[in-house]
């Protein structure tokens, strides 16, 4: 019983498969007598035509059904891609002072990836903001020492956001410079440069 109820289960069946019955279909009840004629499908229009002819509007109308459900996700995808993006852009414009500091530090050390403690609140929030992400070496797990673990910028992050977000010009000057050196997370101090 299951058998027959999977082979009469027309949602299973690609959109491609509906749309070729819609050209056949169509072809036979459109197509100048002397073409079907040609091709000897004459006998197919005159004997069958009502058939031919349920076979092209189911057809056609499922190819149309899936053809709007397609069109619809596709749109709605684009939209909330979008406000995504948006809201993003604007979580990464709208940095507190500790997570632009965070954020210099990979300007400062001049690298994609820095050990950072992620139970640091600050570290914590950009990581839930998608700022930051957790660098995985081997598969989907990464390696922690104690409770630092390599961590990068997430890479839309880095396209959209500009020195300014971090309080730094292009070409940094030297009071930035000083002011970034005097401004840094108190756990820097891991490598002994916390000032």
């Amino acid at each position: 019983m299951e058998n027959i109820k999977a082979l009469f289960d027309l949602t299973k069946l690609p959109a491609k498969f509906f749309f070729l019955f819609a050209v056949i279909s169509g072809f036979i009840l459109f197509a100048a007598d002397e073409i079907l004629e040609t091709i000897q499908l004459t006998i197919l229009k005159e004997k069958y035509g009502w058939i031919v002819g349920l076979v092209f509007v189911l057809s056609a109308g499922l190819v149309i059904v899936n053809l709007v459900i397609w069109l619809y996700n596709y749109l709605d995808r684009k939209i909330r891609l979008k406000k995504i993006k948006k809201e993003f852009g604007e979580s990464v414009k709208s940095l507190d002072q500790h997570e632009k500091a965070v954020i210099r530090e990979f300007v400062i050390n001049g690298q994609s990836s820095i050990e950072m403690p992620i139970d640091d609140p600050v570290i914590t929030g950009l990581l839930q903001k998608n700022i930051l992400k957790i660098n995985k070496q081997f598969g989907n797990s990464f390696i922690m020492s104690g409770r630092f673990a390599p961590v990068s910028l997430n890479k839309y992050a880095e396209k959209v956001m500009e020195s300014k977000d971090i309080d730094l010009s292009e070409k940094p000057t030297e009071d930035e410079i000083e002011f970034a050196s005097n401004n840094r997370p108190k756990w820097t101090d891991k490598w002994g440069n916390y000032k």
